[in-house]
C-alpha cells in the first residue's frame, strides 16, 4: 500500500518534467510525429543535447526573398496642427456660406491650422490625440466664449464635401453634426 501511495505522489513531479529533458535528441518528438524508418521513428545520427552545430553559412539567406507585409500602412508622423484636409469653412445649411448672411451664420464653422472658429467661440487645438491620415482627426481643443472656457475632445471625419464633426465632454452631451464645404 506504501509503494501505490508513494507512486501517485510521484505523478505530479513527472508531470512537471520539462519537454527538453524527455526528448534531448528529439526521439519522443519523431516517434509522436510517425518519422523515420526505426522502431523510434528516428531519422539519422542523434545529435547529443549540447553538441558543436558549426557556424552559420553566410550565404544562409541566398535566394530566399525577403518576407514583406504589404497591408501595413507606411508609418507617418501624427500631425502637430489640424492636417489641411480639413481646413475651410463648413456650414450646417447653405446660407451659412453666403457673405450676405454672414452675421447670422450660426452654421458655420472656419478650421485652420491651429483652430475651430464657430459663431461665439473658438477652439485652439491642446492635443492631437488620433489621426487617420485618409479622413479622421481627433484632438483635444480648449474653448472660449461669451466670457467662459471649456474642453472638448472633437473628431473631424472627412468624406468628399462632406465633413463630420463628433464632439465628447461637457454639460451638453455628445455633439455628431454633418457640414458642407463651403464654396472657395
Amino acid at each position: 500500500m506504501r509503494i501505490i501511495l508513494a507512486l501517485f505522489a510521484a505523478l505530479p513531479l513527472l508531470a512537471c518534467t520539462p519537454a527538453a529533458d524527455k526528448a534531448d535528441t528529439g526521439e519522443t518528438i519523431a516517434r509522436g510525429a510517425g518519422v523515420g524508418a526505426g522502431p523510434t521513428g528516428r531519422v539519422g545520427k542523434p545529435v547529443a543535447k549540447g553538441a558543436e552545430k558549426g557556424p552559420i553559412p553566410e550565404n544562409i539567406d541566398e535566394g530566399v526573398e525577403p518576407v514583406t507585409n504589404a497591408a501595413a500602412p507606411a508609418t507617418v508622423a501624427k500631425p502637430t496642427s489640424i492636417p489641411d484636409q480639413f481646413h475651410g469653412r463648413w456650414a450646417l445649411t447653405a446660407n451659412d456660406c453666403k457673405p450676405e448672411f454672414a452675421s447670422a451664420a450660426k452654421g458655420l464653422m472656419t478650421v485652420n491650422d491651429s483652430r475651430l472658429t464657430f459663431y461665439e467661440s473658438r477652439g485652439t487645438l491642446a492635443r492631437v490625440d488620433a489621426w487617420t491620415p485618409a479622413n479622421r482627426f481627433t484632438a483635444n481643443y480648449g474653448f472660449s466664449g461669451e466670457g467662459m472656457t471649456w474642453e472638448r475632445v472633437i473628431t473631424l471625419e472627412r468624406n468628399g464635401s462632406k465633413l463630420r464633426r463628433t464632439e465628447k465632454g461637457g454639460d451638453e452631451g455628445p455633439v455628431d453634426l454633418t457640414y458642407t464645404a463651403c464654396p472657395a
